[in-house]
């Protein structure tokens, strides 16, 4: 079973223009290219996580939906601080919009943008952030709240920036932590697409998020975000053919 947890998408470039790019990144950092191919998204898929290839970082390219202007990475080896903001910079500042989560208890976002960091979001900003006494320090809250009117214009021309917080970002801590504050953001209705809480123990399914984020977004297309999926079970009809590359 292979699952991914950080993606990368990039408006704007084709599959071959974002290889090129990684490619020349890597290479500043003197690293060295292990592996490149390119074929089904099944036969590279099972190539790039190997475990018996030595490459520390590895990447998955997969070609737009025909619809999409947005070129997803699949990041499959190690996880690469600030590569949004260094692919932006080297394709001319366009936009790279990542999704990812941690061990599926947290999820989020990050948006680079003519070669910088625009918005980041993280569902549960707490999570890594404990004081030797294993009590909870809160970081900048507002710099990890995400905001999508940042971003509007990325944005499908039926999705508000205010909706797209209310009904993906907010459910889970920071609906709690607006109650708490004493903040204005009521969740009792549910909207169609919000993501969901398990009735067992009432927490939010933070893969269910991420598949949000992309459909809200719409990086792949406007009905579907198939990459939070267990990757083995896509067929190459869906994804199509890919890219692989991976670095030491």
């Amino acid at each position: 079973m292979s699952t991914v947890s950080t993606i990368l998408h990039v408006y704007g470039h084709d599959a071959d223009a974002v290889e090129r790019a990684l490619t020349e990144i890597f290479t500043r950092e003197e690293r060295q290219t292990v592996l490149r191919l390119e074929g089904t998204f099944s036969a590279v898929l099972a190539r790039v996580t190997d475990p018996d290839m030595e490459a520390a970082y590895r990447y998955l390219i997969c070609r737009p939906h025909e619809v999409s202007r947005w070129t997803p990475v699949l990041e499959l080896g190690n996880r690469t601080d600030g590569l949004d903001v260094e692919l932006s910079r080297t394709l001319d500042g366009a936009p790279v919009f990542t999704i990812f989560d941690y061990g599926e208890t947290v999820s989020g976002y990050t948006l680079a943008r003519g070669g910088v960091a625009v918005d980041r979001y993280i569902s549960d900003p707490t999570w890594q952030h404990d004081d030797e006494d294993g009590n909870a320090s809160l970081p900048d809250l507002e710099s990890l709240r995400g905001h999508p009117e940042r971003f509007a214009d990325l944005l499908p021309p039926d999705t508000a920036p205010e909706d797209f917080a209310r009904i993906v970002l907010t459910p889970g801590w920071w609906d709690d932590y607006s109650a708490s504050t004493g903040e204005n953001r009521p969740h009792d209705e549910q909207d169609e697409g919000a993501t969901t809480r398990d009735d067992e123990d009432d927490m939010v399914d933070e893969r269910d998020r991420m598949r949000c984020i992309g459909l809200a977004l719409e990086v792949w297309s406007p009905t579907e975000y198939p990459l939070t999926q267990d990757l083995d079970d896509l067929p190459n009809k869906t994804i199509g053919p890919g890219i692989i590359l991976a670095f030491n």
